[in-house]
């Protein structure tokens, strides 16, 4: 048997390695063998390429990820190896080579470094570690990363946020991103200029619900949490004076909101808002009168007591279509407004022009009036032969390029019968003359 002094002196490096375990009875030491960490196994299953280097930079260890990134062929080992006799890309930059040396010989060394490998086009990332191996030998340590996608999702990201604030400060609609409680966390320019305010600052402690006048409106789009267009009406007077937010408008102001919820990454409800607004206090105004002038328009239209017609030039002014007729002109033609929309004159009315004029004349006049834009009057017409009233028309050019056209019924005026003038109205023909012109808009 070994005698137990030589037993302890070679049981005493094995516990140091923590190959066996030493319990002590007294004087006496019992030394139990302990279960190893299958560190190799550990080491294979690491998620970076790891290679370990021993103080002659001969290849001790490498892990199976190493081997998969550096496209090592199965069945090849470097192991033993010197590291600088291998034919791998990464490691025959000077710069890793140098690094390695440092190290080697206990001087100031990058312990991290990327590196581009041009024959692959992707980037490592190269972490360097002095480490002490079994029996007090020095090693070294290199970790390796392939971080190319992370870099190009970095740099993504980058220019989305780039893009996303260029965006942000340049759109021309206010920007007001806010929080469940109301609370105001960023604000472009145009949201500021919208609101009377020169910096973000001077919101204070404003809440995005004194923005709005209708009560309950932005807290009931929080709560649903989805995307909707509204309408907000913003009180200046009652932000300046209920909020102290020195805003330099005053009144108020309608915006026009698209509200939306910012959904987190990673998931859950959202805890962040924006809404995008513009001031179109401007518009629905314009709008407002628009309409009433729209109303106060058809309402002289439709009963003026003389009749109005309103002709549309169509194919490049060589025919003329019913574009909108009165009461008054339904009567006087004596066919009703659905049954002339959008018809040509000449096929409603081929014998327009009767008794003194025909169509040709006429459309001669139109297009002469379109063209100089000086109102003329017509001599008394009528639309079909046999019994019908005489016409007098008063023509003019619109704004709009359509050709409008006064109508007044002159039968009383003429004899019945052969269409010629009564005794005394002899001057009916030639009323047109020293007319004054109707005051045209420019």
């Amino acid at each position: 048997g070994i005698p137990r002094s030589s037993a302890s002196k070679y049981l005493q490096p094995l516990a140091s390695s923590g190959d066996v375990n030493v319990e002590r009875f007294g004087q006496k030491k019992f030394y139990r063998p302990l279960q190893r960490i299958p560190l190799p196994e550990i080491f294979d299953h690491l998620p970076n390429a790891l290679v370990i280097l021993d103080g002659d930079l001969t290849v001790r260890m490498m892990n199976a990820v190493f081997v998969a990134t550096l496209g090592i062929l199965p069945g090849h080992t470097f192991i033993g190896t010197r590291l600088f006799d291998l034919d791998l890309p990464i490691f025959s930059e000077p710069s890793v080579r140098r690094n390695l040396e440092r190290i080697r010989q206990s001087q100031t060394y990058i312990a991290d470094m990327d590196l581009f490998e041009e024959a692959t086009d992707r980037i490592f990332r190269l972490e360097f570690s002095p480490i002490a191996m079994q029996f007090g030998w020095a090693g070294i340590m290199v970790s390796l990363r392939d971080i190319t996608e992370r870099l190009k999702t970095e740099t993504e990201l980058k220019d989305s946020k780039r893009k996303i604030a260029t965006l942000f400060e340049n759109v021309p609609s206010g920007i007001l991103m806010f929080g469940a409680d109301g609370t105001i966390l960023n604000a472009n320019d145009a949201a500021l200029q919208i609101l009377g305010l020169r910096t973000f600052e001077e919101l204070g402690a404003a809440s995005v619900f004194d923005v709005s006048y209708a009560p309950g409106r932005l807290e009931s789009l929080i709560r649903k949490g989805r995307s909707d267009d509204t309408e907000l009406a913003c009180d200046f007077d009652r932000m300046k004076r209920d909020s102290g937010v020195p805003t330099t408008r005053s009144g108020i102001a309608f915006l026009n909101v698209f509200f939306t919820p910012i959904r987190p990454d990673s998931g859950g409800p959202p805890r962040e808002f924006a809404i995008l607004f513009k001031d179109i206090t401007r518009d629905r105004r314009e709008r407002k009168e628009l309409t009433h002038n729209e109303t106060r328009y058809h309402s002289f239209f439709e009963n003026a007591c003389n009749g109005v017609i309103i002709y549309e030039p169509i194919d490049g002014g060589s025919e003329f279509v019913f574009k909108d007729l009165n009461r008054a002109a339904e009567g006087l033609l004596g066919v009703p407004k659905a049954g002339l929309i959008g018809r040509r004159v000449r096929d409603a009315f081929p014998n327009l022009g009767y008794p003194n004029h025909s169509y040709d004349d006429i459309y001669a006049t139109a297009c002469r009036i379109m063209e100089t834009e000086k109102p003329e009057f017509l001599p008394p017409l009528q639309y079909e032969r046999g019994p019908r009233p005489l016409i007098w028309h008063y023509l003019f050019k619109l704004p709009t390029n359509e050709l409008a056209s006064f109508m007044i019924d002159v039968s009383d005026e003429f004899e019945a019968g052969d269409g010629s003038p009564a005794a005394g109205d002899a001057d009916v023909l030639d009323r047109s003359e020293g007319c004054p012109a109707p005051i045209r808009s420019s």
